[in-house]
């Protein structure tokens, strides 16, 4: 990774994606607790983990492009 010019990049991406991975698995939890509570809140909790799972997948996908394309 030394000589990839992409190595700012990739250190923010993995780091975002650490950070959102955390995020996601404290929003599962709290989308748990509305469970027999309230199912508009459980709904729209489900949806914002799953918009942090899209971002994730796009992290993943542009840090693997990043990295290939320094080999």
């Amino acid at each position: 990774m030394r000589n990839n010019p992409w190595k700012t990049e990739l250190k923010v991406a993995r780091s975002q994606r650490n950070k959102l991975q955390t995020m996601s698995a404290r929003l599962t939890e709290m989308t748990c607790e509305w469970d027999g509570l309230s199912g508009w809140l459980e709904t729209e909790s489900e949806r914002l983990v799953e918009s942090i799972d899209q971002h994730i997948q796009a992290l993943d996908e542009q840090i693997r492009d990043w990295g290939q394309r320094a080999q």
